[in-house]
């Protein structure tokens, strides 16, 4: 059972509205998944997501993909304790992780392993990284 849609199943809709609004925004969201890390706080919520142009399509020379969070935000109330994370890429970005196995994609591959993430959105190339990813 996913974690994040069991210890947050009120949020789904949220995550898929605001996800609407990523794409409609720029137009550029390729990919969107709301996901439960295995060993990160559980009180969290993630949502990744793949974003043509994002980091000037360049590759992180660290080998991380770029994630911040915050707390309560208007339009999606978080609740105590918790913070919505977000990890962004661009597609080149996130092709280069799957091929080098970052730490990140090892997260998001085991997630999806232990049928904790839901893929929210996926336009043709979207769906050919997240095929890449398994």
């Amino acid at each position: 059972m996913p974690v994040t849609t069991a210890a947050y199943p009120e949020f789904e809709a949220q995550v898929r509205e605001l996800v609407d609004q990523h794409r409609k925004k720029n137009g550029r969201l390729h990919l969107a998944v709301y996901f439960a890390p295995l060993r990160r706080d559980k009180r969290d919520i993630f949502l990744f997501e793949v974003i043509d142009g994002f980091g000037g399509n360049t590759v992180d020379p660290d080998d991380d993909l770029f994630e911040f969070g915050y707390r309560s935000a208007p339009g999606f109330p978080v609740p105590a304790g918790a913070n919505l994370r977000m990890v962004l890429t661009n597609p080149a970005e996130f092709h280069h992780a799957i091929f080098h196995d970052w730490k990140a994609v090892r997260e998001l591959r085991a997630a999806d392993e232990a049928g904790q993430t839901t893929v929210i959105y996926a336009d043709a190339l979207g769906k050919r990284l997240w095929t890449l990813l398994k």
